[in-house]
């Protein structure tokens, strides 16, 4: 027959839907039912090996301690020794101060934590992995006892938990450790030790204020007295001046400029006076300058007493002149020394000033410092702490770690994310058909058929099972491949069938034998050729025939067909097994004889099944297809790939000889329901309910 060239069929991969369907994720969890039991199991086996084996019980004990930021003290000395405000920073400083090493140090000294192996890992057993590290690495140096007791305040810090309540001043003290007492004693431990140290740092402070007060006070002292010193000597060494003298002085000293201004007025008038008698040179301008009652009587015949007269008028005015000039140098003598006796006397004012400030200012921080002093002398011995203990540690009688419930719950919710992880991973990765829908949609073939799982004990009593019950599950899904495959071409319904797989397992045998004995029990004349010469499996379903003359005899002319089919008289099927051939299976699947042999088969029977090898396996299964009517291909129902599938079509495209039909085989019916369910693949899962 003539074969016309086909495309290859075009494998497309189902479109996804960026939304989330919550059936179908059900779906798959219920699917992965085992892989999620197996995880739980597993997880839940280990947090009881953890709760039991390997977690050692810890218990926890707490005690309170409350911050007074309101306080009062005795004697008010918030400068000197500053109190807590209740501020969030200085709350969580605090938190900071129980957790500092000083504070866990004397802890440490107390209960003696370095001695106890579970603060001191040292002191503890090594455990076999150390045991083994010691033994392939060099041993280390042993440590020092700063080291020890550094090692033994870190694990202390990592046992200990502060926190602050809530809208609160109140501190909890949380220690964790293998023993309940030996917690409750850490806790209680650490709240005094907190109090105390306050007490101290406040005694210490208490103690430095004093100290450096009384060195001030002393400094203070020695500067007072050298103040007042200096001020005594300074009085001593000028005049006895006050204010009230030092303006007596600047009044006197502007009573003589006053004096001083009109005296040299009355020069300056005395000397205009003589320049003019000296000006005047007739009698009428000498009576006239002179302006003198005594010279005006006189007549002007009488020269010689008029001369006389206005020469004394001018040895009067020069005698008056001389006298104010005499005045003014006396009292600019008087200005000059009351001037520079008031700017001493006003230097010596601000020195006595200057140095009675120093000493007030000295003796007014003497007086402060001493006061102080007192009041902290006082305060020594009688501080108080800013924080007390509000309730001791109470002894637990129940372990806070592990918890089991917790514990168990993680296990429980790690077991169904893992389970789930793993069955969506499975599910993911796995690229094999479970659906004829999924089937059909990825190879673009028609599905012809599927196929349940025959069990049997033997490949022998296969056969005997599907002639035993003609109605069963099996039967019923190959009289369904049987319809499918004759009405596939109604005017010239396939003789030669051809069957085969992309690798060996996947059913293609069971196939042939079934589709065979449905033809042979349906009134057919049926010949079962065994096709795979190589591999000869065909004589395990049928050991009785095993060994006989078969495929190979006839097409080398040893024998005839008649000859060399054996007769299945339970099923009336005919079957020409597989013998051993010295030519290549390939070559003699090629050659003349193999086409004869076929016609004959053809004249002969109404069906003629062929068994071929694996296609991804050996090229037999393509060169046989060529001479026949319909090729079925047997996939393997979860576990032939989509890869496989395709490469084993493509392989049948590339030599002309499209596969007619696909069946899904092998197909677990219990497992079947899982995936049949999912909407469109429904129709497909009607084989899950037989049987």
């Amino acid at each position: 027959m003539r074969n016309e060239p086909i495309e290859s069929p075009r494998f497309r991969t189902p479109q996804k839907d960026d939304t989330v369907d919550t059936l179908a994720m059900l779906r798959l969890l219920l699917r992965g039912w085992p892989q999620i039991l197996t995880a739980l199991a597993v997880c839940l086996a280990g947090g009881l090996l953890y709760l039991f084996v390997l977690a050692t019980p810890q218990y926890v004990a707490r005690s309170t301690v409350i911050l007074d930021p309101r306080k009062p003290q005795l004697i008010d000395l918030a400068s000197v020794i500053g109190g807590m405000s209740g501020e969030a920073d200085e709350l969580n400083s605090e938190v900071e101060v129980l957790r500092s090493r000083g504070l866990l140090n004397k802890v440490v000294d107390t209960l003696d934590l370095a001695s106890d192996p579970e603060f001191n890992p040292r002191l503890s057993a090594p455990s076999p992995v150390a045991r083994l590290v010691g033994a392939i690495l060099p041993a280390s140096e042993t440590p020092s006892a700063q080291q020890l007791r550094d090692s033994t305040v870190t694990t202390l810090i990592s046992h200990l938990r502060v926190r602050i309540l809530p809208s609160s001043y109140v501190f909890e003290i949380a220690v964790r450790s293998e023993d309940p007492e030996k917690a409750a004693r850490i806790s209680d431990t650490i709240a005094q030790l907190y109090i105390r140290d306050q007490i101290e740092v406040k005694f210490q402070a208490t103690e430095a204020a004093t100290e450096w007060l009384t060195e001030r006070v002393g400094t203070l002292k020695q500067d007072l007295e050298a103040a007042e010193a200096r001020l005594k000597a300074f009085d001593a060494e000028s005049a006895l001046i006050s204010p009230v003298t030092l303006g007596a002085l600047e009044m006197q000293l502007k009573d003589i400029r006053d004096r001083l201004g009109r005296i040299r007025h009355q020069r300056d008038a005395g000397v205009t006076y003589l320049e003019a008698l000296a000006a005047a040179r007739t009698p009428v301008d000498r009576r006239a300058a002179a302006a003198d009652p005594v010279l005006d009587r006189i007549a002007p015949a009488a020269s010689t007493a008029f001369d006389a007269r206005f020469a004394e008028i001018v040895a009067q005015a020069e005698q008056e002149v001389t006298r104010t000039e005499d005045q003014i140098a006396a009292l600019e003598t008087s200005e000059l020394t009351l001037r520079e006796q008031i700017a001493r006397q006003s230097e010596d004012m601000i020195e006595i000033q200057q140095l009675t400030r120093e000493a007030e200012a000295s003796r007014m921080l003497y007086e402060y410092f001493l006061n102080r002093l007192k009041e902290t002398s006082a305060q020594q011995g009688i501080q108080q702490a800013d924080s007390r203990v509000l309730s001791q540690a109470v002894i637990p009688e129940t372990p806070a770690s592990p918890r089991a419930g917790l514990v168990l719950g993680l296990c429980l919710a790690l077991g169904l994310i893992t389970g789930a992880a793993l069955s969506a991973w499975r599910e993911l990765r796995n690229s094999a058909f479970r659906t004829a829908r999924e089937l059909e949609a990825a190879s673009g073939t028609l599905v012809m058929g599927q196929i349940p799982l025959i069990k049997a004990h033997a490949k022998s009593e296969m056969k005997e099972r599907l002639t035993a019950r003609p109605a069963s599950p099996a039967m019923e899904a190959v009289r369904n491949l049987r319809t499918s495959l004759m009405l596939s071409n109604v005017d010239a319904p396939p003789q030669v069938i051809v069957t085969t797989s992309a690798l060996p397992g996947e059913g293609k045998t069971t196939t042939a034998i079934a589709l065979a004995v449905n033809l042979a029990l349906s009134g057919k004349a049926v010949l079962l050729v065994e096709g795979d010469i190589r591999r000869r499996t065909l004589s395990e379903y049928f050991p009785q025939d095993a060994g006989a003359a078969g495929l190979s005899s006839v097409l080398s002319g040893q024998i005839p067909l008649e000859e060399a089919v054996r007769r299945d008289e339970a099923s009336g099927l005919s079957l020409l097994m597989g013998d051993e051939a010295a030519a290549n299976a390939a070559d003699l699947f090629a050659s003349a004889a193999y086409r004869h042999f076929l016609e004959a088969a053809r004249a002969h029977y109404d069906h003629v099944i062929i068994d071929t090898p694996p296609v991804l396996v050996v090229p037999d299964a393509r060169i046989q297809a060529q001479a026949a009517d319909a090729v079925l291909f047997a996939v393997r129902w979860n576990v032939t790939t989509q890869s496989q599938l395709e490469d084993a079509l493509h392989m049948f495209t590339s030599v002309n000889r499209p596969v007619t039909g696909l069946v899904l085989t092998q197909i677990d019916r219990a497992k079947m329901r899982r995936y049949a369910s999912e909407g469109p693949e429904a129709p497909y899962g009607s084989y899950a309910a037989y049987g």
